[in-house]
């Protein structure tokens, strides 16, 4: 799908599901800035999927799961530079999708949610917010800080793809 394509079905949306490192609080904040508000985020779950590992990484992917069920938050009523903000930090791995989700008090809020833009992928390894939170953490933290410091507004989205995988081996202790 080509950007404005993707920007043009990006722009409908009014809810977002987070399901992975964005529940993070300081992940969110280096990702949205000043462009969303925590009376935005609501605590939902997204029943039938379940988190696993993206193939060579260590955050996350949704993936169907019969039985499953994946509590997240959702971001509501995006402003147009929050969802700027959030495809560029997500890149080309992921894609738009619907899910209907359901919030903390019984409401189901039909929402979007970055799914894997690679259907062909083996999701084998189970992704948990707290074993990612203890031990990648404060990696992802500064890689992100970092990129959306560098990159935001500065860059095309294949430039900033360059300015990550030099920061993911940082992150993952490779020098060059």
């Amino acid at each position: 799908m080509f950007a404005s394509e993707y920007w043009i079905k990006v722009k409908r949306m009014n809810a977002i599901f987070f399901y992975g490192t964005l529940l993070d609080t300081g992940i969110r904040r280096c990702v949205f800035a000043e462009s969303t508000g925590d009376d935005q985020i609501i605590h939902a779950r997204a029943q039938g999927y379940d988190t696993m590992c993206y193939p060579g990484e260590t955050y996350p992917v949704l993936v169907p799961a019969a039985g499953a069920v994946t509590r997240g938050h959702v971001l509501l009523d995006p402003s147009d530079e929050a969802l700027e903000r959030m495809v560029f930090f997500e890149g080309g791995e992921y894609e738009l999708a619907d899910l209907p989700v359901i919030s903390a008090d019984g409401e189901t809020i039909q929402a979007r949610y970055n799914r894997a833009s690679d259907s062909g992928l083996d999701f084998s390894k189970p992704w948990e917010y707290e074993e990612w939170r203890l031990a990648e953490r404060d990696n992802f933290f500064e890689a992100t800080r970092l990129y959306m410091e560098r990159c935001w507004g500065k860059m095309t989205l294949a430039e900033a793809g360059a300015v990550w995988q030099e920061l993911q081996l940082l992150r993952h202790g490779v020098n060059g």
